[in-house]
């Protein structure tokens, strides 16, 4: 496929609807919804914080779980026939959302199912990657740019439905944009890529795909050092990104930004999340190399060891966007990654495999966070924990290697195909 073949009607309908269905995803809204209404519930039922950070723990720990479930059906159904009756349950769970009351137990299981039945970023990634491959990395950033674009906007929407209706109406609101805005476009612009006749036959020989790759499968993937090291690149950053952001709104006020305002902060961090989208996306399509992220990385440690010496609204607030952008910018493109290592073919199981033990590893980060606060009244030991999670992550990102085998392969020699196949695993491997 060309770069001009790959800019057609139908490809940007699958932009449009990955980008609208991740602002308006049930995930984001209820994880935003944690920290916007963490102080109001610790009001209303007593709980401290660190045991409603707990929720969003359960959340991204059902969404991880999700992932593995749903991702090998994602490869054996389609996208389409997973998502759309995910959607239905998430939109009646989120109705239900209301009357759970002061039961703590239950608070976490709500949030785990709705968290489970949101493996979205699995299925919207496997139909853009077999529509891109020239601009696989820019077109994999309206997944990352609805996601930020929805975490800048939906903390002054929430906040502000929560000041009208009460927190516990706002869930009636997030359902109704699940199954009446989400489920539509979706149904009616979320489609598979067509495969030519000349493609099938490539595919259905079950050893390379047009992109390059042959047939990595999950056992490959997981015996490969690669797999590993990705893994572990993204592990500091998205510990920091559950724990920070679950507890931001607390953080600044440590660091002397009025609560009123600290929406606002909120919002900026989201909003460097969005710039490092496009960043991303345009570095990794014109540098042939994984550690053009590196520099994210490394500012990320930064900003957060600044904080133990930024103090002030404006100097915090301008320092949460930097960070922002640093650590939108290496959380952002685990997806690709695992196209440009493994190819598409398995994408969804192998990266659906990734994700629970990412977020496994990183869930309890939310409940650490609240944990810290609790023990020392301070976040200081938290972001002194962020930090050490951030240098990890330095070191992984250092270590990635050169991708396996050539990104812009549009068509495959039919008699190499087999000394390719075993070529590229072999460099996989490592």
């Amino acid at each position: 496929m060309s770069k001009s073949n790959e800019i057609t009607p139908q490809s940007l309908a699958v932009i449009f609807a990955a980008l609208v269905s991740t602002m308006t995803g049930s995930f984001i809204m209820v994880s935003v919804a944690v920290a916007v209404f963490i102080g109001t519930i610790s009001h209303d039922y007593g709980w401290s914080r660190a045991a409603i950070g707990g929720a969003d723990t359960a959340l991204w720990i059902g969404m991880s779980f999700g992932c593995l479930i749903f991702g090998r059906m994602v490869d054996q159904f389609g996208p389409r026939r997973v998502l759309l009756p995910l959607l239905v349950c998430s939109g009646v769970l989120l109705s239900l959302f209301p009357f759970i009351g002061k039961n703590l137990v239950l608070f976490y299981l709500a949030h785990f199912i709705l968290g489970l039945s949101s493996p979205g970023a699995v299925a919207y990634s496997k139909i853009i990657s077999t529509w891109f491959f020239h601009r696989r990395a820019i077109a994999l950033t309206a997944l990352g740019f609805g996601c930020f674009v929805s975490y800048v906007l939906s903390p002054f929407a929430i906040r502000w439905l929560m000041s009208v209706l009460g927190w516990r109406n706002v869930y009636f609101v997030f359902a109704a944009v699940t199954i009446f805005v989400s489920f539509p476009v979706l149904y009616f612009f979320f489609r598979e890529r067509k495969v030519s006749e000349e493609e099938f036959e490539i595919n259905r020989s079950h050893e390379v795909v047009p992109d390059g790759a042959p047939e990595i499968r999950l056992k490959d993937a997981l015996r490969a050092r690669t797999y590993w090291i990705v893994l572990l690149a993204q592990v500091g950053g998205t510990f920091v990104h559950g724990g920070f952001y679950a507890h931001s709104i607390g953080v600044m006020g440590e660091h002397g930004v009025l609560r009123e305002h600290a929406v606002w902060g909120l919002s900026l961090l989201s909003f460097g999340g969005l710039i490092a989208q496009l960043m991303t996306g345009v570095l990794l399509d014109k540098f042939n190399t994984p550690r053009v992220i590196l520099p994210f990385a490394i500012v990320s440690f930064l900003c957060m060891s600044a904080l133990f010496f930024v103090h002030g609204e404006l100097p915090v607030l301008s320092l949460l966007f930097l960070f922002g952008v640093s650590l939108g910018g290496q959380t952002s493109m685990t997806s690709y990654f695992n196209t440009r290592y493994f190819g598409v073919r398995n994408f969804a199981t192998i990266y659906g495999s990734m994700v629970p033990l990412l977020f496994i590893v990183t869930a309890p980060s939310a409940v650490l966070f609240g944990a810290c606060f609790d023990h020392f009244r301070s976040y200081s030991a938290a972001i002194l924990l962020a930090g050490v999670a951030l240098i990890s992550a330095i070191v992984f990102f250092a270590k990635l290697e050169p991708y396996p085998y050539p990104r812009r392969i549009a068509t495959v020699n039919r008699e190499s195909e087999g000394q390719l196949e075993g070529n590229v695993i072999e460099a996989v491997a490592g």
